[in-house]
């Protein structure tokens, strides 16, 4: 079954988000090219993490145009995916066994997870939370489904990045809304409610998932540790209890439930 990823980007585009600019499609649509291959490289590193993917049951939250399922099944897991869009559903249930993948995939409704408790053995959410209405319910339900010792992998753009990522503006993830977007209208970009869009700093994210109610632990890796400076950066912010992914372009967090 073939597709081409940049044909199903522009008519989706076109359709949901019609006052993008050229720029903010041009970028959307690298995003759907290159999301498989970005979807390996986070298989790769989660799996560094949390042990071997294969035969794990996964669930993707947010799948859009499903080149992360696809990466994660051909990394050999069993995935599941629900997002909100029923217009994606489509779209990333070709993409995914165009590339030799396969997935289970769902429309859900923001909220509500619709699997049983301690189901899946890890939980994906990549470059999705900042898009959510129901952040906080959604991280709940994203442990309420995990099994205990499982992982969930959570990547979102960092508020305090000074250019945003979705838009391509600077610092509009700084500014109160009603100013945000009115600069982005003065840019000519679409306003921040298009794509229902949040800015998250790495505190922000922990305090979300302070109150999901559920045990946790953030994971590290030695490896990360290789040079004596960024050691001790680590290391320090390890001690006051902060990840360093709070210094990141993009948020990264591996989460171990308890």
């Amino acid at each position: 079954m073939k597709i081409n990823i940049e044909e199903e980007a522009q008519k989706f585009y076109a359709k949901h988000y019609p006052y993008a600019s050229e720029k903010e499609m041009d970028k959307q649509i690298k995003d759907w090219q290159n999301k498989i291959k970005a979807g390996e490289g986070l298989a790769d590193f989660f799996s560094e993490r949390v042990g071997r993917l294969a035969g794990k049951k996964i669930l993707d939250v947010g799948f859009g145009s499903g080149g992360v399922s696809a990466a994660f099944s051909l990394a050999g897991a069993v995935v599941w995916g629900v997002d909100v869009e029923p217009d994606l559903k489509d779209i990333a249930e070709r993409n995914v066994a165009a590339n030799g993948g396969k997935a289970d995939l769902k429309i859900y409704d923001g909220k509500k997870l619709p699997f049983d408790d301690n189901f899946f053995d890890y939980v994906i959410c990549c470059s999705v939370l900042e898009h959510m209405t129901f952040p906080q319910e959604v991280l709940k339900e994203m442990f309420r489904v995990l099994k205990p010792k499982g992982g969930i992998l959570l990547t979102l753009p960092n508020k305090y990045y000074p250019k945003e990522t979705h838009t391509l503006a600077y610092f509009v993830s700084w500014m109160p809304r009603k100013l945000g977007n009115a600069y982005l209208k003065i840019l000519k970009h679409s306003p921040l409610e298009y794509d229902n869009l949040h800015f998250y700093s790495y505190f922000d994210i922990v305090k979300m998932l302070g109150k999901t109610g559920y045990r946790y632990e953030l994971l590290y890796k030695k490896s990360d540790q290789t040079s004596a400076p960024k050691k001790f950066l680590i290391s320090a912010l390890k001690k006051l209890g902060i990840h360093y992914t709070v210094l990141l372009k993009q948020l990264i967090f591996v989460i171990e439930k308890k």
